[in-house]
């Protein structure tokens, strides 16, 4: 079993897809003592590497690039804040100048002045985004020519592009352990009572560690 087919069936290069990629515990936790790090295996890790490559970006938000202490990356990382609050002198930016996804109001906020000053001058890219709506980010990125995406979390932002439901393909992971340092569920949907319905296009286990793979079913 290798990465690619684990990624299975893509739509040409030219045509949109947004996949997430998660890994879990055996009952749903997205995180164990801060991060994901330990759950999943080796083959997790290379499904990780392989959809970056498969993508034209990866979106990810800026807690979950602080807390898994992302390093430098030849890949286009689209990094979700509100707030900029970053550390400009992280090993993150010396990689690939990210693109930094924030809501209108952060880009012409005089208090985040002095942050949007050091992400500039770190080499990042900020990129308004409106409301900050799922749509709204995933047309921004789309804009820019980057129509493969691919969502590393966190778990808001999981449930944020869910609820806007945006999401063609789900992978997820499920590490077969519990610990009692498990936490990080999926948040509710913001859409209060929307059903979002995937069908399974693949499933295999790998040393009991199982790669699932969701289409959406859309109307």
């Amino acid at each position: 079993m290798t990465p690619s087919d684990l990624i299975g069936p893509t739509l040409t290069a030219d045509q949109p897809e947004f996949r997430m990629v998660a890994v879990m515990s055996l009952f749903g936790a997205l995180s164990r003592a801060g991060t994901s790090g330990s759950m999943g295996n080796d083959l997790d890790a290379r499904l990780l590497a392989a959809l970056r490559e498969w993508s034209d970006c990866v979106l990810v938000s800026a807690s979950t690039v602080r807390a898994e202490d992302y390093g430098p990356a030849s890949t286009q990382f689209a990094v979700l804040s509100r707030t900029l609050d970053f550390d400009a002198s992280a090993r993150f930016f010396a990689g690939t100048p990210p693109l930094i996804l924030t809501p209108q109001a952060s880009l012409t906020d005089p208090a985040l002045g002095p942050a949007r000053a050091a992400l500039e001058q770190a080499g990042a890219q900020l990129v308004g985004t409106g409301a900050g709506t799922a749509a709204e980010v995933v047309a921004a990125l789309h804009a820019r020519g980057l129509r493969r995406i691919s969502c590393e979390g966190g778990p808001k932002v999981y449930s944020a592009m869910l609820s806007g439901d945006v999401v063609d393909v789900v992978h997820v992971t499920v590490d077969p352990s519990i610990s009692g340092s498990d936490a990080n569920y999926l948040p509710p949907l913001e859409a209060r009572g929307a059903m979002r319905r995937f069908t399974l296009e693949s499933a295999v286990s790998d040393d009991s560690v199982l790669f699932t793979r969701y289409r959406r079913v859309r109307p």
